[in-house]
């Protein structure tokens, strides 16, 4: 299994709801990040991925002749740490107002890229929507 964290009402070029990770950057560089605890939480949760999640090599899906960066990232079941750290990002975001969903799936599409915390698929047509 694989799980992803989604934020809904908003979509990708590649028609899917984006990660958390952009708006938890965002949330915290647009408020007042030096005295506001919710916000130095995210950014120690964002420090958290920046040194221990691996940057994945591909992104990359050929769509019409072109190579798009449309690849959709999910945690692999038994990432523990780096689910138990985008479950804190996810409540702290919440508390901000930022709605996520958690989305479950055996097929995550066609594997891009995979290491031992998570993958990077090429999202089927099933899940554009």
């Amino acid at each position: 299994m694989y799980l992803r964290f989604t934020v809904p009402g908003t979509v990708t070029r590649a028609r899917v709801a984006p990660g958390p990770f952009r708006i938890a950057s965002d949330t915290y560089w647009e408020g007042d990040y030096d005295n506001h605890p919710v916000l130095i939480a995210i950014r120690r949760e964002l420090d958290w991925f920046n040194e221990w999640l691996p940057v994945p090599r591909r992104f990359g899906v050929v769509a019409k002749g072109r190579v798009w960066s449309d690849g959709v990232c999910w945690f692999r079941e038994d990432a523990h740490d780096a689910i138990e750290h985008a479950s804190i990002m996810v409540a702290l975001l919440r508390e901000c107002g930022v709605p996520i969903e958690r989305n479950w799936t055996r097929d995550p599409g066609q594997i891009l890229y995979r290491d031992r915390w998570q993958v990077v698929a090429k999202p089927e047509r099933a899940m554009l929507h």
